[in-house]
């Protein structure tokens, strides 16, 4: 009886086995990843028919005859629109694969398109499709995004995998703000402090660096240079290398720099290093009964160059190049930061984030200046310390002009 009856058991519980696998959808409508476009970059520029903007897309399409995978080639589409939606739908009945937005790594926001206070409509389409991913990167270009993607690089990369290379190598100069989707939607929530972008320009020889490569004369490349500072979505200015470091130093966000002293005037010994470690804090206090924010920067600095002395120097003489180094590179971090708190209170913008910091520290104070905190900017007391220390002087303790026998054979 027991035996028929496990039977029976057995045999309802394949039934259920057998039905459920006939309900399941399984992959029936997937599509291979040889039949999709993956969207790289995207740019926007003014368009030419009032209420309309430049679309220009880029995808990667995989080399037929290479056997890697990671090898692409370019496929790049320009198109007026006047809206995101339909620029895609556009994109879509020339493209021969499906477009896959969720590769989406950079989008470009042209010189112009910033200017004319359409930059935030046009976000609310990567805010809102699911596809799209808040950690693809935001960079504004010094004039067309259009002519960025379309530029030929000499290194073969596509334009807007060569941003996002430059942006994600970016720490190993922190000369540049780093801005994704989702960060500058979360400063946007804040309201008193101005969003910044990137800077990225096309270099050709002659501009800042002489290159030549047989065959690749007319090829240039990208490089990624002060930033852009926006009031609500209309950009109000450019800050200018200097300026952008100082920004670098005063957000917390200097990760390696290199850092020398050589437009410093005061002394004919000239240094060259490169910041080690870094770390800001901030403070927020009454001062002779007005509030006021304090900044306290500390960075170890490795010495990789001296240019000046002549003469071998002794060891308390050593000692004491090395203490006038601490100084040196301090004032030239001073320099940058003082530059970028002067621009701030010209353009009467917080790029800066000190009326966060006000927010965080004593949101009572605050409520009592935030509606008129633009026109604070101009005279809230901020005050800086510079602390560098020299981690170490290079291998050695002489420059080659009198090295003194340093060398070996």
């Amino acid at each position: 009886m027991k035996t028929e009856r496990g039977k029976g058991h057995k045999f309802i519980l394949r039934l259920t086995i057998i039905a459920c696998l006939l309900f399941l959808t399984g992959c029936w409508g997937k599509k291979e990843v040889e039949d999709l476009a993956p969207l790289l970059g995207v740019g926007f520029d003014q368009g030419e028919q009032p209420g309309t903007f430049l679309v220009t897309e880029q995808f990667a399409r995989p080399k037929k005859d290479s056997s890697s995978g990671a090898e692409i080639e370019d496929r790049t589409f320009s198109v007026e629109a006047s809206s995101v939606r339909e620029a895609f739908e556009k994109f879509s009945e020339v493209a021969y694969r499906t477009p896959f937005m969720g590769s989406l790594k950079v989008i470009i926001i042209g010189e112009d398109f910033a200017k004319s206070g359409d930059f935030n409509n046009i976000l609310d389409f990567f805010q809102r499709y699911a596809e799209f991913r808040r950690s693809m990167y935001l960079v504004l270009a010094k004039g067309k995004a259009q002519d960025i993607l379309n530029l030929k690089l000499r290194s073969g990369l596509l334009p807007a995998m060569a941003i996002k290379s430059n942006i994600e190598g970016g720490d190993e100069i922190s000369v540049f703000p780093t801005v994704r989707l989702g960060h500058y939607l979360t400063i946007l929530g804040t309201k008193s402090t101005a969003p910044i972008f990137p800077v990225v320009e096309s270099v050709k020889s002659r501009e800042g660096v002489e290159y030549k490569e047989d065959g690749k004369d007319e090829a240039g490349e990208i490089r990624i240079h002060g930033a852009g500072v926006m009031h609500g979505d209309y950009l109000a200015d450019y800050l200018t290398d200097e300026e952008a470091k100082g920004y670098m130093w005063l957000e917390n966000d200097v990760i390696h720099r290199l850092i020398n002293t050589v437009d410093l005037n005061e002394n004919s010994v000239k240094f060259g290093g490169q910041v080690l470690k870094a770390n800001t804090k901030y403070r927020v206090k009454v001062n002779n009964d007005k509030m006021e924010i304090q900044y306290q920067i500390k960075t170890s600095i490795a010495i990789d160059e001296i240019l000046g002395p002549q003469k071998q120097l002794s060891g308390l003489e050593w000692v004491e190049l090395v203490k006038q180094a601490e100084k040196d590179f301090a004032k030239v971090i001073e320099k940058e930061c003082e530059s970028s708190i002067k621009k701030e209170r010209e353009l009467g913008l917080d790029f800066l984030g000190i009326g966060r910091h006000i927010e965080q520290k004593n949101s009572a104070y605050w409520k009592t200046i935030k509606d008129q905190w633009e026109a604070e900017i101009a005279d809230f007391p901020i005050s800086l310390e510079v602390k560098v220390t020299i981690h170490h002087s290079g291998m050695s303790s002489s420059s080659a002009s009198n090295s003194g026998g340093e060398g070996q054979e």
